[in-house]
């Protein structure tokens, strides 16, 4: 039987960790939890009700590169990775289970929603790729840069619920958390500024790829947000005027991450 290894990175979550922990406590054959830094409140309490597998890594403020030593830590065939926001509903557990059992591809593509602080919301082209084999499965440890499946990807018709603690759709969330998110992401392209935690590959290909960046970092400025903004929309989100919304938030992020990296390699002097 394949096994599955549920895989969540969290930061203080005693509100929500439960929720999640609990959700898929039913069907999964081990749990890690990996804490960003230093616990100060009862999120470790808490986990260790549902598993032992608990590690505590190094402040860095952002997911992705622990996801990396999670995936590392995972015994299962197959990990589904999960925020401490969001949970899996029980009608839920046959479907993931059947998946990894007799499904044909190595990973899936996951229904997501977003929340307005009442109510969920779903449209078509909101999902994620959270359920994977392992040993297909590559990560980069890069800010709001979802792992890579080396193998054949489909969608599914399994729902990851999502209920942060409060709502996050709206220009005024969007704007409070860019700067932080961009603070972040934007060391990722100066190879000088951060150390990188990559999961089956090498950061190689990431490092020309951020050189061709910083090169022509112009051409992205201008091009690259409108690509992923026309990419969105043809995913699915046009159909709403949320989607489109969301479409826009991405496009402001783009733009102002390239932005940023233009200023940066000039006070940095770097080519």
């Amino acid at each position: 039987m394949e096994k599955i290894s549920v895989c969540i990175v969290a930061y203080n979550e005693e509100k929500l960790i439960e929720r999640c922990l609990q959700s898929v406590h039913g069907f999964a054959d081990e749990i890690i939890l990996v804490h960003d830094g230093e616990c100060a409140d009862r999120t470790l309490e808490i986990a260790k009700k549902f598993t032992d597998k608990i590690f505590i890594l190094p402040h860095i403020g952002i997911a992705e590169p622990h996801r990396s030593f999670s995936y590392r830590e995972a015994s299962g065939d197959w990990i589904l990775q999960l925020d401490a926001d969001e949970y899996i509903e029980k009608d839920e557990y046959p479907k993931i289970r059947d998946l990894v059992q007799n499904g044909t591809a190595d990973g899936y593509w996951l229904k997501w929603e977003m929340w307005d602080g009442k109510n969920p919301i779903h449209h078509d082209g909101l999902k994620k790729l959270v359920l994977f084999r392992k040993d297909k499965a590559s990560n980069l440890g890069i800010p709001q840069r979802a792992v890579t499946v080396n193998g054949k990807t489909v969608d599914c018709d399994v729902f990851v619920r999502h209920r942060p603690s409060a709502e996050n759709i709206s220009w005024g969330f969007f704007l409070k958390k860019m700067n932080y998110w961009l603070e972040s992401n934007v060391k990722y392209y100066f190879p000088e500024l951060v150390k990188y935690e990559c999961f089956n590959t090498t950061i190689d290909s990431w490092l020309e790829y951020t050189k061709k960046v910083r090169r022509y970092i112009l051409f992205f400025l201008i091009f690259y947000p409108l690509k992923n903004f026309v990419g969105q929309l043809k995913n699915g989100l046009w159909k709403s005027w949320l989607g489109i919304n969301m479409a826009a938030q991405q496009y402001v992020y783009y733009f102002s991450l390239y932005l940023r990296i233009w200023k940066m390699k000039t006070k940095l002097k770097l080519p």
